[in-house]
């Protein structure tokens, strides 16, 4: 199993563990798109993972997008992504998504998860 950076860069299994404890590090963006009256609220996370989660089987896969929402913290939807601008371009389709699902929609950036879920 190999570990990378951001940057698609080979880490030693010391580095990945202290850059996996740092959520700021971590976080590549997190948005929330709910209705204006909150009665509909999504979280789309992106998310660099450092594990290559294509075991070795083509370009090494960093990073994940998922969506919660409607009242579950489980996952709805996954992607997952080998570069960075890929990550980003992929947060903002979900977002698009997302967006066009939700009547009144509004957008907003979150500098960290809200504290209603579990999952990260």
């Amino acid at each position: 199993m190999n570990w990378y950076d951001k940057d698609g860069t080979l880490l030693d299994v010391a580095t990945a563990n202290d850059l996996l404890g740092d959520a700021e590090y971590k976080r590549v963006d997190l948005t929330e798109v709910s209705s204006r009256d909150r009665s509909v609220v999504h979280i789309v996370s992106t998310v660099w993972l450092g594990l290559d989660h294509a075991h070795g089987d083509g370009p090494p896969i960093l990073f994940e997008t998922m969506v919660f929402g409607e009242g579950s913290w489980v996952d709805q939807d996954c992607q997952r992504y080998s570069t960075l601008l890929e990550a980003q371009v992929g947060h903002a389709e979900q977002v698009a998504l997302v967006a066009a699902t939700v009547p009144d929609e509004v957008i907003t950036e979150l500098p960290a998860w809200p504290e209603q879920g579990g999952a990260r």
